[in-house]
Parts: C-alpha cells; structure tokens; sequence
C-alpha cells in the first residue's frame, strides 16, 4: 500500500512537472520561438509574405506617400504664387506649416493605443477622407488664419495614420520591419519629388484656370486624390492577423498568427495601465525617443523647407520645383539600401550612426557654403541621411520594446515628442533667404545623435550581457513562468538588437 501510494505520489509530481513545461512553453518565450518549417509549410509561409506585400504593404506604402504629399503642399503653394496672393509673411507661413502638427501631436496616443479596437481598415481609411477634405478646402484659401486652422485639422487625421509602423509589426518579425519600413519611408521620398513635380506641371499648364491662381489647382487635385484612394484601402488592407477574413485561407491565417507570435504579439492582446507605466521608466524607449525628436527637427526643416532652401540659391521658381526632384530620389533610394542592409545585418545603430553624421555633414555644408553647386550637393546629403532614420529608429524601437500596451505606447511618446520638435522647427524657420536657425538646429540635432548612439549601443549590450549572466538563476526561471505579454521586453529570455 506505502509503495502504491509513493508511485502514485511520484506520478503527481511528474504531471505536475510536465504541466508546469507546458504552461512555460504556452506562456513564455517558447510561444513565440521560430519553429522548424517543412518544405510544404515553408511554401506556404513566402506565399502570404508576398500576399501581405502585395496587399498590405502597398496601401500603408500608398497612404503614407499621400500623406507627404498633402502635408508639404504648403511650401509648393508658397512657391507658385500663394504667399504673394494672400499677402503671406515668412512668419505666417511657418504658423501655417506649424498648426499642422498641433493636431497631430493630440491624436497621436489614441491612434496608436486603439488601433486593434478600431480595426487598422477603419482607422486609416476614415483619416484618409478626412485629411483629405481639409486640404481640398484649401483650394478656396482667403488668408493666412484660414490655412492655419485646417491644417490644425488636416495633423489631427494625419495623427492616426502613424499607427502604420505598429501595424506592420503585426505583419512581419523584427528582421522584416526595416525593409518594410524602408519601402514606405522611400515612398514618402517619391511623394516629396512628385510634388515638386505636380508643382511644376499646375504652376506650367493651369495657372489662371477658371480665374484660379495654380496654387489652389495644388491642394484641390492632391486633396481630391487622397479621398478618392480612401475607399481603396479601406477595401484591401486587411485587418490584424487573427480577424482577416477575405483575400486569405484558412491555412494562411494560420500561418499569419504564428508569425505574428514570433514578432513578439499576443492575439487579442487588449491595453495594459501597467504597461503604459513601463514606458516611462524604460531608459531605452527615452533615447529612442530623444533620437526622433533630433531626426524630426532635420526632417521637418527638410520635407517642408526645400523648395524655400533651394529658391534661396537663386533660381526661379520653376527650377526651384524642377530641382527638388533629384533630391528626393536619392533620399528615396538611401532609404530603400539602408532598410534592406539593417535587415541583412540584424544590426540598426551603426546605420543610425552613419545616417545622423551624413545629415550633419549636409546641413553643415548648407551652413557654410557660398557657393550654389555645392549647397545643392549639401541637400543631397541631408536627404541621404535623414530619411532612413526615420525607419532605423522606429524599426529598432519596434525591435526591442514588445508586449502589445508596451509597444503602442512607446511609440506614441516617440510620436508625441517627435512631433512636438517638428512644430518648434516650423516655427523657427523663419529668417529668409539663408534660414540659419533651422539650419543650425538641425545640424546640432543630428550631430549630437550621431555621438550619443555607440553609448547607447553600449547600454543594450550590458544589459544583454546581464540576461546572459543570470540566465541559470532562480528569478529567471520564475520569470520563465510568465508570458511575454506580462513581462516585456524584460523576459529573461528575450535579447536585444544592436
């Protein structure tokens, strides 16, 4: 009977044993470990790869570029002729490309937070009818206040399309994020050339139209456009991976929800207080953000103030819309290489240090220089190396913060005070012809970035070095108990990307 008992004891203990295996393997980093494909399933997985890049990715690629498009339209419209009309000082058309982004800093959080409760379809497809019919309206322009005010409007639906980088994380791993991003971040660069071409072709052919200055041909035609490609997105996108419906089988939902484990989400994740709070004791997710917010400040100078930098060099206002176009080509084919390359490499801050110092090497030339050839050159750098910023440091963020609240939430502080530095570069870039602040603030931005990312690097690699080392305790074991949704980017288990 005693021998019974001990077998039976022993029996109890080894199901519990293997009870406790499988929970750790349910709810720790097992659930969202790479498993060995057969070649079967490794068909199946590129099949919904190319799927999503071809149905996904061209619409966050196609919103984002008529996002740009609509947001520097401003600065085209200055330039073909709207300042003179309106009567428009230098200072009430940096308020004009400001008051933008008040509208897109309030936004921003619940854009980002409510993204799986409203479904990405919905969300993105409604900010594009709505930011769409604001610039429209601006066809019909009578003064400055008048453009302030639906730009206010025009940022505050912008806000929402900035849950695009989450929403690829829901799609592709970690070492698909950059190339990805690097895609749409490249359209944005097309979208900046296309402006300047559109620009060009309106102010050429349709100036005095129906008694219509070419400038207001400009918001009209581009705001016209975003709302009728609204419906088209709303139709394609799919939504996150565990509710598509259409356009996908069965088996490749399947296959999508596993993907999406080994990109370190949840399905049905739902938004954590707790969570919000580790965002703003993380030191990782501040520097992140400290990077963007150095990045915006060249990026808004760049984006919105081209053609008012290149006109500085004296050419005409035909020219100046004919000669952004080759810099926003090469920024657009910088973003493409260095997406790719970071993915190859699995690597992202020695590309975020070559980028921030060849975009200070471009503002410092367009600081110093007396001559036009080599200031049109120093445009080209700043190109160069501004935009595929913007993809390395939402791509590393996405990397190394998870957990659904976690990550949502560390980009909208990264968005937040991203954008907030946007609005004080609008607003200083108000000293024609040479426009020596924003310039200035820029080159020091990116300068001081570039310096202060290989202490960072250092950072992730201590306290990898740290996971390492306690790997075998007991407090990692316990921790392995918990699930990745409960523990982050803390999990014992989980390495950070350098």
């Amino acid at each position: 009977m005693a021998m019974d008992q001990e077998a039976n004891t022993s029996h109890e203990k080894d199901a519990t044993a293997i009870q406790e295996l499988e929970t750790v393997k349910a709810s720790g980093l097992a659930a969202h470990e790479y498993v060995s494909l057969t070649p079967e399933e490794a068909k199946f997985e590129r099949c919904l790869v190319r799927k999503v890049d071809l149905l996904a990715l061209p619409m966050i690629s196609l919103m984002y570029f008529l996002a740009s498009l609509d947001r520097a339209d401003v600065s085209n419209a200055a330039v073909a002729g709207m300042s003179e009309q309106l009567t428009i000082t230098s200072q009430q058309l940096s308020n004009c490309v400001a008051f933008f982004f008040i509208g897109y800093i309030v936004f921003q959080v619940p854009g980002l937070l409510f993204i799986r409760q409203i479904q990405p379809q919905n969300q993105l497809g409604l900010a594009m009818i709505v930011w769409g019919t604001m610039t429209t309206i601006l066809c019909k322009a009578i003064d400055w206040q008048y453009i302030a005010v639906v730009r206010v409007f025009i940022g505050g639906a912008e806000a929402f399309l900035q849950a695009g980088p989450l929403y690829l994380t829901f799609w592709y791993k970690r070492e698909e994020l950059a190339s990805r991003g690097s895609i749409i971040m490249a359209m944005m660069a097309i979208a900046g050339f296309m402006n300047g071409l559109i620009a060009y072709g309106i102010e050429k052919n349709m100036g005095d139209v129906h008694g219509w200055g070419s400038w207001r041909w400009i918001f009209l035609i581009e705001g016209v456009l975003t709302v009728g490609m609204a419906f088209v997105v709303r139709v394609i996108l799919p939504p996150v991976p565990e509710k598509i419906r259409w356009f996908f089988s069965e088996k490749e939902k399947e296959i999508a929800i596993r993907r999406s484990r080994q990109a370190f989400n949840v399905p049905y994740s739902r938004l954590s207080a707790n969570h919000l709070l580790l965002v703003l004791k993380d030191p990782k997710v501040w520097f992140y953000t400290f990077a963007y917010c150095m990045m915006n400040i060249s990026l808004t100078a760049f984006s919105s103030f081209l053609p008012l930098i290149i006109k500085s060099f004296g050419y005409d206002s035909l020219k100046t819309q004919l000669f952004t176009v080759p810099v926003f080509i090469c920024a657009g084919v910088s973003t493409l290489f260095i997406g790719f390359t970071s993915d190859r490499m699995k690597r992202r801050g020695i590309l975020v240090i070559l980028c921030f110092a060849t975009a200070a090497v471009g503002w410092i030339i367009l600081i110093l220089s007396k001559s036009t050839e080599l200031s049109y050159a120093g445009t080209f750098l700043v190109g160069a190396g501004t935009y595929p910023t913007v993809v390395l440091i939402q791509s590393w963020q996405n990397s190394n913060v998870i957990g659904y609240t976690k990550r949502a939430g560390a980009l909208a502080l990264l968005m937040v005070f991203g954008q907030s530095f946007a609005l004080m570069t609008a607003e200083i870039f108000n000293d024609p012809p040479h426009y020596y602040q924003g310039k200035g603030l820029s080159f020091a931005g990116m300068a001081l970035t570039a310096l202060l990312t290989p202490i960072f690097m250092l950072y992730l690699k201590r306290e990898n070095d740290k996971k390492d080392q306690l790997a075998s305790s007991m407090e990692a074991q316990q921790q392995r108990l918990k699930s990745l949704e409960e523990l982050c980017d803390a999990h014992p288990d989980f390495r950070y990307w350098i």
